[in-house]
């Protein structure tokens, strides 16, 4: 779903037609490197940013990350706060991509609000942002994120990878979120996908197009009203460590129901 930043549409914004071949990404967290390889095949100048080298390593050796990119293996937020005092790199890339999911937790520096401005001064004023969240939706670190990333960026559609539970109380809401953002307060859609959006992938086929929108008001009413500071801000994320401590609880909770316990108990 994250590769969906390029059907971002708006009838109303000038929508600078440009084809992928002279566009930039770029892509913070690396993962095994999906979203990336489906961005340079596509023909998008990407450039990387990767703490951990064996991470960007085992992308390349064992799932087939393509060579023809730009790899950055640093700290995410010291990279981002150097390209700000450039004036040449402000608005220099079409697309960003921020996955950082680790496991039930993020690494919270990289949703806090200063960190988020600098990924807006690097994106060009069409540009569009997909920002991956996983955890517990229920939790008011979710409703902490939503408000910050919504403090940086005035227009965002927040989608969920499947639909939510309906008919019961939910105790837990453990998920993966996209929030998909610009910089302007127009409304936008998705264009709908040509064969060649696929690259030839069935799974891809089946996930690319964001279908379980979530408004961003539940938020308001899932987080809990007294939680502070409202957005999350540099030097004050220290409270956050519990909140993101059960995320992870939770993730390995559900990672014990889809691998038997044995499996786990014989690693």
């Amino acid at each position: 779903m994250l590769e969906a930043v390029r059907l971002v549409e708006c009838s109303s914004c000038e929508n600078i037609v440009k084809p992928d071949r002279e566009r930039q990404a770029l892509v913070i967290g690396l993962g095994i490197g999906t979203s990336p390889s489906a961005l340079i095949a596509h023909g998008i100048a990407t450039t990387i940013v990767e703490i951990d080298p064996v991470v960007h390593q085992y992308a390349s050796q064992y799932f087939h990350l393509p060579p023809n990119h730009i790899s950055v293996i640093r700290n995410a937020v010291s990279f981002v706060k150097e390209l700000q005092g450039s004036a040449q790199d402000g608005g220099k890339y079409d697309y960003i991509i921020h996955d950082v999911f680790t496991g039930g937790a993020e690494p919270i520096e990289l949703f806090t609000q200063e960190f988020l401005e600098g990924l807006s001064y690097l994106l060009n004023p069409e540009g569009v942002i997909a920002i991956n969240y996983g955890g517990d939706l229920l939790l008011e670190s979710a409703s902490l994120v939503v408000r910050t990333v919504l403090s940086v960026f005035p227009k965002c559609r927040l989608f969920r990878e499947e639909p939510a539970p309906v008919g019961k109380v939910l105790e837990k809401d453990f998920t993966n979120m996209i929030m998909f953002c610009r910089k302007s307060k127009a409304a936008f859609g998705f264009r709908k996908p040509v064969q060649s959006d696929f690259l030839g992938s069935q799974a891809r086929k089946e996930v690319l197009v964001p279908e379980h929108e979530i408004e961003a008001a539940y938020f308001e009413r899932a987080g809990a009203p007294g939680l502070q500071p409202t957005v999350l801000k540099q030097g004050q994320t220290a409270r956050l460590v519990g909140l993101q401590q059960q995320s992870a609880l939770n993730h390995w909770h559900i990672m014990r129901t889809v691998i038997p316990s044995v499996v786990w108990e014989s690693w």
